[in-house]
Parts: C-alpha cells; structure tokens; sequence
C-alpha cells in the first residue's frame, strides 16, 4: 500500500523523535549553542514538528520527481533538525549548509550520533553553496530552510546567486518573521529595538560569532577607529546613516556621505536593523512586494503562503489559535495578515 504524502511525514516524524528522544545531547563534544537548540527541539517536539510538516507538506506537493530520486538542499541548517527530517523522508541526497561552521561541525557529530547519515556538508554562505553544487555537478531539486530567510543579509544578491545553478529546481523558505501581521510586526520591532540600542544576552538564539553590544556601538567603534579625526556629533550621524549595513558596506557608505558631505540613511525602514560584525539581519522586515518584483521573471513562479499556528499542551492558549488556523484556511491567500508565518516558494523552470 502507497503511503500518502501525511503518512510518509508523520513516520517520519516519528522515526525522528525515537532517535533524538533517547540523546544525552551533553554528553555530545559540540558547542553551547547547538547543545542549546538541540535540547530545545528534544522539550518541544510535538510544539515545532507541526511547523516542520507544514514546510514539508509544501516541498512535496512541488516535487516533480521521487523523493527516492530528488536531492534537498538545508540552507542555514542550524543544528539540522530540517536535514534529519528529509534523510528519515528518504531523499536521494540530503545536503546540509550552514554559514556557521561550528554548527556544521556539530551537525556531522549529531547525525552520526542519532544515525541520521548526511551525504554533504557545505560550510559557508549561498557563494559556497552555489560553487559546491556546481562544481560537483550535483543536481538540486529544492532548496528549503526554516526561519533562516530574515537573516540573510542581501536577499537580491542571495538569488542574484542562486540562478546560477542549474534548472529546475524550486525554493521552499519558511520564516516566522511575517511583517504583514501586526502583532508580529510589533514584536520584530522591539526585536530591532533592542539589537541596536540595548545589546544582547547569551539566550538560546546566540552563538559565538554574534554581537552583545548595541548594533549601533559597534557601528560607532568602527567609524572612529577608520576616521579617528571626525568628532563626535558627525559619527553619531553615521553610524545611525549605516544602519542596516555591515563590514565593508558601512565604510563605503560613509566614505560615500563623506565625500558629498550629503549624510543621509541608507535605509528607509524606521527600525531594521543587522548585526554590523556579521551582517545577521535581527529578524529582517522584509519588503515582500519587493522581493516578488525582484525574483519573478518569465522562468520563475513566486508565492507567499499562508502558515498554521502550532497548538501546545495549554489549552487556553489553544482556542484561540482553532479559531485563527479555521480563518487563515477559510480565506487562503488573502490570510497572510493572520498566519503566524509564511513560506516564500519559487519555483525556476528551465
């Protein structure tokens, strides 16, 4: 008997928990941080999977071959949870990225560990992706990811890049930073708010690379260490101009604002804001008509999906999201505005 595609990932799922269930994570050599999010996933399991499935139910609805012959890509896999969930699915090639090479170090030890074999590790960003694919001449037949889609830092470059590998193949991103949502834009906010005024804490979201000090601080140490002669007032000015920017990019800004003596911010968003050291974007309000326009060609198919609230153990908490997930279903792809997330899919034809 065919299992139906609910079926296939409900075991899954299953299959999934038995193996990861039943891992001391701290007795693993790997960081703090992927400790952290491992441990995370192992207390709320059944909170996150319903998400997972949801990413997962779209991936193959869109598969125009057998998940036997078809080979998923994990961008910005974190500690791996998406890669475990399509080597237990049982694609053909299951290639996990991380920009982060600790958590592409952990991930090979955790699914050794958990039985769960990986076929390729790709450590860096989408350029090392694109080159590995390419010069293995490995086919890709989807490239998904969860919640990584708000930190990329240059959205237009990442899929300037990605049309270099070779067609079909479609993208299947989903992100709980919906903007179009007003209670989540409200939180994103306060989010930015924080990462460039106040600072950081070592939560379970941060790891090694990442900043403690307000975004802005730093921007503000990096222009008076390249311009030790400016006074105070004028880097105030640029370094609030360069929000959103990092590494090179706020230098060539301000030797651009300089230069005109024209001091204007480069961006238009009131509170966006990215991690100056490394470019992680603090959950990126992200412009999707613009994103839309700047993918959508006569080869491409682009759409914004709706998500479902995952229910917990509280029940309370749970009326009310019986009552979002029925709207959300009820209106389709006018329920953005509702949805707790959304998943960007495009789809790139020959």
């Amino acid at each position: 008997m065919v299992q139906s595609d609910t079926e296939l990932i409900d075991s899954a799922i299953h299959s999934l928990f038995e193996k990861i269930s039943k891992v001391d994570i701290g007795a693993i050599a790997i960081s703090e941080y992927n400790q952290r999010y491992f441990k995370e996933y192992q207390k709320n399991f059944y909170f996150f999977m319903p998400l997972y499935k949801q990413l997962i139910q779209k991936v193959l609805r869109k598969l125009s071959k057998p998940i036997s012959e078809s080979n998923f890509v994990d961008y910005g896999g974190g500690c791996g949870i998406l890669s475990y969930l399509a080597v237990e699915l049982g694609f053909k090639n299951v290639i996990y990225n991380d920009i982060y090479d600790v958590s592409v170090s952990d991930v090979k030890i955790i699914s050794q560990r958990i039985n769960c074999p990986i076929d390729c590790f790709i450590s860096g960003d989408i350029k090392d992706v694109v080159s590995y694919v390419n010069t293995a001449d490995l086919s890709v037949d989807v490239i998904s990811s969860f919640d990584v889609l708000e930190h990329i830092y240059d959205l237009e470059n990442w899929f300037d890049e990605i049309n270099k590998v070779a067609k079909p193949f479609f993208i299947c991103f989903m992100t709980s930073a919906n903007t179009t949502n007003p209670i989540i834009n409200r939180r994103l906010k306060k989010i930015h708010y924080n990462a460039e005024y106040v600072g950081s804490t070592k939560n379970v979201d941060w790891k090694e690379r990442d900043s403690i000090l307000p975004f802005l601080e730093i921007r503000k140490n990096i222009i008076s260490t390249k311009w030790p002669k400016i006074d105070d007032k004028k880097i105030n000015i640029l370094a609030k101009n360069t929000r959103g920017l990092f590494g090179e990019d706020i230098i060539k800004s301000v030797e651009k604002q300089i230069n005109t003596k024209e001091y204007k911010q480069e961006l238009s968003h009131p509170t966006n804001t990215c991690d100056p050291l490394t470019g992680n974007w603090a959950e990126n309000s992200i412009d999707l008509k613009r994103l839309k326009n700047k993918i959508q060609n006569k080869k491409t198919n682009v759409q914004f999906t709706s998500g479902y609230y995952s229910y917990s153990n509280n029940k309370v908490l749970n009326l009310p999201k019986y009552t979002l997930n029925f709207f959300i279903k009820l209106f389709g792809k006018q329920s953005l505005f509702l949805s707790p997330n959304y998943t960007l899919e495009v789809v790139y034809k020959n």
